[in-house]
C-alpha cells in the first residue's frame, strides 16, 4: 500500500511538471510568433539609411525662423549626410529652400543621434503673396545623400491680423491717410505694430499716430492709425497698404484711391498803371477734378531767391474753388517793379495739400 501511494505522488509531480513545461513552451512559441508580426523595426533593418523628423517648433513671437529636430535611428545602416531643408506651402505648392541654418548644412548626422536645426525663414510669408492669416498646413522636408529623407506636415501658429478700413479723403487732406487694424480673437498671440507701408514706401515711424510700436491683443477693438504721407502721386490708381509687426506677422490690402485734382494757374496780371505793389492770379479747378479745394497760401520766388509769402491777398468770389470753376486772387503788399524783366515763380497752396506753380516774366 505504501508503494502505491508513492507512485501516485510521483505521477502527480510529473504531471505538474509536464503541464508547467507545456505552458512555458507555449508562451515562448507564442511570443516568437507574435514578434514575427509586431516586432519594432529594429528587427527588420532597412537596406538604406533614413531619418525621421522628430518635431518642428514655431515661435509665436518670432516668425523669422523655425526649429526642426532630426533623428538618425540607431538601427539605421550608417551615418547620414543632411544636404537640404525645404518648406512648402500646401495651398500653392511653392517650395522654399532654406539657405541659412544653424548648424549649417551639409551636416553629418551620426547613427543613433539627433540634431536640432534653426532654419532662418519668414514663415508668416510662406505663400509668397503675404497672407499671414492663412491656416493651411506647411510641409517641412529634410533631404539626405543616398537615403530616405523625412517629411512632416503641420500647421503654424495662427495670427489673424487684418486691415478693416481705409481713409483716403482728398477733400480733407492728401498729406495723410487712415488705416484701421485689428488682431482677431482667433489669433494665438499679441502683436506689436511697427511699420506702415504704402506702395512699397515706408511711412516714417514718427509720422504715425497713435505712437508706434502699438500692441494689439487678440480680440482687441479695431484701432485707427493716422499716417502722415503725401499720396497725391497715387491718386486715381490702386494702392497696396501693408502693416508690419515686430513679431513678423503682416496684414496687406489694396484700395482704389480717389481721382486726381487738376489745378492750374491759368493767368497772371502785373499792371503798373494800377499798382506795382499788386498783381492778380486766376486759378482754375478742372471739371474732371475729384474735389473742391480751399486756397491757403501764396508765395513768389524770383530767380534763385528764397520764396516770399504774400501775406495780403483776396479771392473773388471766395477762396473755395469748386470743380469746373475759376477764381481771381488779388495779391498786394509785394513791390514787383524792382524785378522788371525777371522770371517769377508763383506757387499756390491749398488746405488739402495740393500745390500748383506757374512761372511768368514780370513786365
Amino acid at each position: 500500500m505504501q508503494l502505491a501511494h508513492d507512485v501516485t505522488g510521483i505521477s502527480k509531480i510529473i504531471l505538474v511538471l509536464l503541464l508547467l513545461t507545456s505552458f512555458i513552451l507555449g508562451a515562448v512559441l507564442s511570443y516568437v510568433y507574435t514578434m514575427g508580426y509586431y516586432a519594432p523595426s529594429e528587427f527588420h533593418l532597412p537596406e538604406k539609411s533614413f531619418i525621421t523628423i522628430q518635431s518642428v517648433e514655431f515661435n509665436k513671437q518670432d516668425t523669422h525662423f523655425f526649429d526642426v529636430s532630426v533623428l538618425n535611428p540607431s538601427y539605421s545602416p550608417s551615418d547620414v549626410n543632411i544636404t537640404r531643408i525645404e518648406a512648402r506651402g500646401t495651398d500653392d505648392n511653392i517650395v522654399n529652400v532654406i539657405a541659412d541654418t544653424v548648424p549649417s548644412i551639409p551636416y553629418l548626422l551620426q547613427k543613433g543621434s539627433s540634431q536640432t536645426f534653426r532654419a532662418t525663414w519668414n514663415w508668416a510669408n510662406y505663400t509668397g503673396i503675404r497672407l499671414p492669416y492663412t491656416d493651411r498646413p506647411v510641409e517641412i522636408r529634410v533631404f539626405i545623400t543616398d537615403g530616405i529623407g523625412g517629411i512632416l506636415e503641420l500647421k503654424k501658429p495662427l495670427t489673424r491680423l487684418i486691415i478693416t478700413e481705409f481713409g483716403f479723403t482728398q477733400s480733407i487732406s492728401v498729406n495723410h491717410f487712415n488705416v484701421t487694424v485689428q488682431n482677431l480673437a482667433s489669433s494665438e498671440t499679441h502683436v506689436n505694430v511697427t511699420t506702415f507701408i504704402i506702395e512699397g514706401n515706408r511711412v516714417p515711424t514718427d509720422e504715425v499716430t497713435p505712437q508706434l510700436p502699438y500692441t494689439l491683443n487678440p480680440g482687441d477693438n479695431p484701432v485707427q492709425f493716422q499716417c502722415f504721407y503725401n499720396w497725391t502721386g497715387l491718386m486715381g490708381q490702386g494702392a497696396t497698404i501693408g502693416v508690419d509687426t515686430y513679431e513678423g506677422y503682416i496684414a496687406q490690402a489694396t484700395v482704389p484711391l480717389p481721382g486726381p485734382v487738376i489745378l492750374n494757374v491759368s493767368g497772371t496780371d502785373f499792371n503798373a498803371t494800377i499798382s506795382t505793389q499788386q498783381f492778380n492770379i486766376t486759378m482754375t479747378n478742372h471739371a474732371n477734378s475729384s474735389t473742391y479745394v480751399s486756397i491757403d497760401r501764396i508765395t513768389v520766388a524770383v530767380g534763385q531767391q528764397a520764396a516770399v509769402n504774400i501775406t495780403q491777398w483776396t479771392a473773388y468770389p471766395s477762396s473755395i474753388l469748386g470743380t469746373n470753376e475759376s477764381i481771381l486772387m488779388a495779391c498786394t503788399g509785394w513791390e514787383w517793379s524792382t524785378y522788371t524783366g525777371q522770371t517769377v515763380k508763383i506757387t499756390v497752396y491749398t488746405t488739402q495739400g495740393f500745390i500748383v506753380s506757374k512761372e511768368t516774366q514780370i513786365p
